[in-house]
């Protein structure tokens, strides 16, 4: 197999090597046509640079998970030496889990942030380059890395990465098409730490972003969290979460809301263009707190109120639909405006 420093084959090695485990699942989400990745993922596995296992996982699903080989890591050398020096440092994450599900599983969530972020423009590279864009660039910090960085014990938080701006900085979870067995404690602790460091001293703690398979997880996700006793996530006094897809759509609306500008620069889009006005937050950036005043449980023990008023996109509302009564005046804005915002280039312009 022909290896050229910058092709997807040496790209792929490099990610599955710096995650310690992907699951194949994430192939369909990189850059590139995910046929291709795929030929290249079954070309990898075969030359032996690539290890696939197989385990089983939630409901007896069987997950498959790959790793970098020796092998590829020789490869790697020998193409491209500082991708095979960043990945031999694990700095954004520990080696592969060798056969431990639940190692395994805290890996391939960390694959999945680290992915978002890369998709998100985030600085992710330990160094210099990722110092000196603090404070002025989106940048990413893996769980691994700060826990390494700073001695901190993480093995009973959920969280997987942090994203930092120039004020915030905004804890990162993975949950696919599951949602998470949730500590209070365990997060509270890791991000008490994040705040007492260096990286949150001089900045505000931002809402606890999920990022899922699909919008149909939002139901369950507000059903438990609305259940001081569930065991999974769920509210308190002090929480504030947001969910967001991991597909295109999703990262686009995470996009909008971790950037003001861009936010702004969409919004006049829209009323440029007669679709609706602007406003401070818009519904399809809510957090799920303000959701769930909304949740209707057919069993008449919570009060719940009718959703008529602000703007989703119509990925959202069909979940919405499944848990909460929808009124006339909700406004359903077609996906297809956040994709020609983007493609026409209307925020650079801003």
């Amino acid at each position: 197999m022909q290896l050229k420093n910058g092709c997807m084959a040496v790209k792929l090695m490099e990610f599955v090597g710096l995650c310690g485990e992907v699951p194949v699942s994430l192939v369909r989400k990189l850059p590139g046509y995910y046929d291709y990745n795929r030929r290249l993922v079954t070309k990898l596995v075969q030359e032996g640079y690539l290890k696939e296992r197989r385990m089983k996982g939630y409901r007896r699903r069987i997950v498959r998970s790959l790793s970098l080989t020796e092998a590829g890591l020789g490869q790697l050398q020998r193409v491209s030496p500082g991708r095979a020096q960043r990945v031999r440092a694990h700095a954004l994450a520990p080696e592969s889990g060798h056969g431990n599900w639940k190692k395994t599983l805290r890996l391939h969530r960390g694959a999945a942030c680290l992915l978002a972020a890369m998709k998100l423009n985030a600085v992710w590279q330990p160094g210099r380059q990722k110092d000196s864009a603090l404070g002025n660039q989106l940048t990413y910090y893996s769980a691994y890395e700060l826990a390494t960085k700073y001695g901190w014990d993480n093995k009973g938080a959920r969280l997987s990465g942090v994203l930092v701006d120039k004020y915030y900085y905004y804890p990162l979870y993975y949950l696919g098409d599951n949602n998470l067995r949730w500590s209070e404690e365990a997060e509270r602790m890791f991000l008490d730490h994040i705040a007492a460091s260096p990286l949150g001293r001089s900045r505000i703690p931002g809402s606890s972003l999920l990022l899922g398979e699909s919008w149909d997880l939002v139901e369950p996700l507000i059903i438990h969290a609305v259940n001081p006793r569930s065991r999974l996530i769920h509210f308190t006094k002090d929480s504030c979460f947001r969910y967001f897809t991991m597909d295109d759509m999703g990262l686009r609306l995470l996009k909008l809301y971790l950037d003001d500008t861009y936010l702004f620069a969409f919004q006049q889009y829209l009323l440029q263009n007669g679709v609706c006005e602007p406003s401070i937050l818009p519904g399809y950036l809510s957090s799920l707190e303000s959701l769930s005043e909304h949740y209707d449980s057919g069993k008449g023990k919570r009060e719940a109120r009718c959703l008529d008023r602000g703007t989703f996109f119509a990925c959202q509302i069909d979940s919405l639909k499944k848990f909460c009564k929808i009124g006339p005046d909700l406004l359903v804005i077609p996906d297809r405006w956040l994709l020609d915002f983007e493609m026409n280039g209307d925020h650079n312009n801003v």
